[in-house]
């Protein structure tokens, strides 16, 4: 049966078990029927408090999002294009820059981590081609041109001074070595060896650095080195479509990544109408400034997200260290200050969006000495300010009514609250505030710290300036009982 089909069904269940069961029962009767009902993106529940859809999220989904911090690996041609104010090949349909300009002789994708690790990165996704078209691993696919003729696809890694290293395969064996998740972003849309531009063929001739081909040639290439970096690198935790892909090109895509990758989550994976090519699609959040909405939900198909939509769609905010939002390598661009990567972290992670931090190799192939400086300084300040909440004497948990206490046995002085949702039966609080007091025990005496809506993974609040308590509570509204992961409070400022 088809989706609209199982749809259809399970509205018919719900309005059958409202006119013939009490509440309760038909609250079950409907859960058990959305439990069988797909949407394009898995399941959703029905709230046993006033019937509105909860999203369930897939195990990837949340998985990723334990994860909190990784990195886009911009490392291709274009950090060799000797235009420095270029960044990349895009809209430059014609510039397909010479082979021999790849040559990072001292390579090391070991820096590469050591420089994840050190701002707190926990998986790593690497720009594997780019809009130039240029393939950082030695792709085996031919295809035939305009003429005929059967050729090599040879703008890639062996035909540069480096022949004989897959840039890609040390890649994926470094991110092994220090146990983080690793991707691949390749981008469909754009190639400009094969003169490609929005998934077809220009009507403009080849130059003399390009080949000419149709597009239906063009989507066989793109399945064929598809199947190189989904079946020859092991399982991926990310797959980035950037611009997405043609509709020529999308059934395809769907068939083989529930073939060859069923656990990546999918970067951009979903159309505006909830037609997603995985189960296990995230969302941008419609900028790459590092900036998430005060309100960010973990499901819904627009930028913030909707509290009500029945798809599990959690985001993933990209941003760069390099300023003027550079992503490539810039020979003397400045980097974004720490306040202002720490103001990222609080508005990405502290509102529940995993943090995509750009990570630019220079082309020696090892990430600048300024770089490695300001990703140390920003996972110290991450670690220093949240490896150790101020310890209470006592948590309970309000199970029923949603809430959280935290007593202490002395004053503490803190400045700001982490809460964390366990989501694993979807995201269910739609409202909260904490409260702190000090040595009282008059209600009135309770005074309001924070609020807001979408907690989900986390959401870190900054207090105005800092206070003193002996017990915090949160309250919430909700639309079924929730489930809290932890309240913690911390003292950074």
């Amino acid at each position: 049966m088809k989706t609209a089909g199982l749809i259809a069904a399970f509205a018919t269940v719900v309005a059958q078990g409202e006119r013939t069961q009490d509440g309760a029962a038909a609250a079950a009767a409907a859960a058990a029927a959305a439990a069988a009902a797909p949407t394009p993106l898995g399941r959703w529940r029905i709230s046993p408090i006033d019937g509105s859809k909860i999203a369930l999220p897939t195990k990837e989904q949340l998985d990723f999002q334990d994860r909190e911090i990784g990195s886009l690996i911009h490392f291709n041609m274009a950090t060799y294009i000797k235009d420095t104010k270029l960044d990349g090949c895009n809209n430059r349909p014609a510039l397909v820059p010479p082979r021999s300009d790849f040559d990072p002789a001292q390579l090391n994708t070991d820096q590469w981590m050591e420089a994840i690790k050190s701002f707190g990165g926990k998986y790593a996704t690497l720009v594997a081609k780019h809009n130039c078209g240029f393939t950082t691993w030695p792709t085996k696919v031919s295809f035939k041109d305009r003429s005929g003729k059967t050729v090599a696809y040879d703008y890639d890694v062996d035909q540069s001074p480096v022949k004989g290293r897959d840039v890609v395969g040390e890649f994926v064996k470094s991110t092994s070595k220090y146990g983080f998740g690793h991707g691949f972003y390749y981008s469909t849309v754009v190639n400009n060896y094969l003169n490609v531009q929005k998934s077809h063929v220009r009507p403009n001739p080849p130059t003399k650095d390009q080949v000419g081909i149709t597009t239906e040639v063009y989507n066989e290439i793109v399945f064929e080195q598809l199947e190189e970096l989904w079946s020859n690198y092991g399982n991926l935790t990310e797959i980035w479509f950037d611009g997405g892909w043609s509709d020529e090109q999308k059934e395809r895509i769907h068939t083989k990544l529930q073939k060859s990758q069923p656990g990546a989550v999918i970067f951009n994976g979903c159309d505006d109408d909830g037609s997603c090519v995985s189960g296990n699609s995230i969302r941008w959040i419609g900028n790459e400034y590092g900036h998430a909405q005060e309100e960010n939900w973990s499901s819904g198909l627009t930028k913030s997200g909707a509290s009500d939509s029945p798809y599990f769609l959690p985001s993933e905010c990209d941003t760069t260290l390099q300023k003027n939002d550079r992503w490539f390598f810039g020979k003397d661009t400045a980097l974004r200050p720490l306040s202002e990567l720490i103001k990222v972290y609080h508005e990405t992670v502290g509102r529940n969006c995993v943090l995509a931090l750009d990570l630019s190799p220079d082309r020696r192939g090892l990430v600048p000495d300024a770089h490695l400086a300001r990703y140390k300084e920003l996972g110290d300040f991450i670690r220093k300010c949240y490896d150790n909440p101020v310890r209470p004497s006592l948590g309970t948990r309000d199970e029923a009514g949603g809430g959280y206490a935290l007593k202490f046995d002395e004053p503490a002085v803190i400045d700001r609250v982490v809460l964390m949702e366990d989501q694993t039966d979807g995201q269910v609080i739609r409202s909260y505030k904490v409260w702190g007091r000090q040595g009282s025990s008059a209600e009135s005496d309770w005074t309001l710290l924070s609020n807001g809506t979408s907690v989900g993974h986390k959401k870190i609040d900054l207090f105005k300036k800092p206070v003193t308590v002996t017990e915090v509570k949160v309250n919430s509204t909700f639309v079924d009982t929730p489930k809290w992961r932890s309240v913690a409070v911390h003292k950074c400022s």
